[in-house]
């Protein structure tokens, strides 16, 4: 199961849990102790899984999440029946938009743009003679590049290793046998730099990571395809 799989199968099983704890008395207070901090603990289940989809707080979602919790807070608690049943209309409406895949370009995107920033520091420390480092923030771009690939292709990254989402990513057309090859030399550079084994590689190699890496992440994460 993908991690975009994992996301849904949350967000329905926290849909079907509001149902009820959004149902309160005749003044919309919760029926008891027990419905009041299940709903608690909902709440936080709910801003967590909206978090994790939306690192950014300032997406829509996540800042309407957030806004409905502080309000509750000033007010108190006693309608958080109410408080219940408004994130949960929320959590409908990012199911629906989740299924019909309007908000993988956008996370791709917003992901695209923090890994050029990442790309462009590398490039910095290059341009700057300190290849050591500019190996290992290209190597953990790459890496985290390719495990996004593979997710968007329903490719399960959980487990395994760069070689093997390499040789999936080919199997299945993501990318060709050339990309293939210069990915596999991009990994023994991502490796090489993480056990700081840093007289294996040189700035040429670094260099190359970063060009295949920018590649990537132009064609898979900020592209169309």
């Amino acid at each position: 199961m993908t991690s975009h799989d994992r996301a849904i199968q949350r967000l329905s099983q926290l849909i079907e849990e509001g149902d009820s704890l959004r149902q309160g008395d005749d003044s919309g207070h919760a029926s008891d102790s027990t419905q009041f901090q299940e709903a608690r603990g909902w709440i936080t289940a709910s801003r967590n899984i909206v978090l994790h989809i939306f690192p950014d707080k300032k997406s829509p979602y996540a800042e309407h999440v957030g806004s409905v919790i502080r309000d509750g807070e000033q007010i108190g608690w006693e309608y958080i029946t109410g408080m219940v049943g408004e994130i949960r209309a929320v959590l409908k409406h990012l199911l629906t938009d989740i299924q019909a895949g309007l908000l993988n370009s956008i996370a791709d995107h917003a992901r695209a743009e923090t890994f050029d920033n990442f790309l462009d520091h590398a490039r910095e420390y290059l341009a700057n003679g300190h290849k050591n480092e500019a190996g290992v923030i290209v190597g953990v771009v790459f890496e985290d590049t390719i495990r996004r690939v593979a997710t968007k292709r329903s490719i399960d990254e959980q487990g395994r290793n760069l070689d093997s989402m390499i040789s999936a990513l080919a199997a299945d057309g993501a990318i060709s046998g050339v990309m293939a090859k210069r990915c596999r030399a991009a990994a023994a550079v991502r490796t090489k730099a993480t056990h700081a084994q840093w007289h294996e590689f040189d700035a040429g190699d670094v260099q190359a990571t970063v060009a295949v890496t920018d590649e990537l992440v132009l064609a898979k994460l900020d592209g169309e395809t």
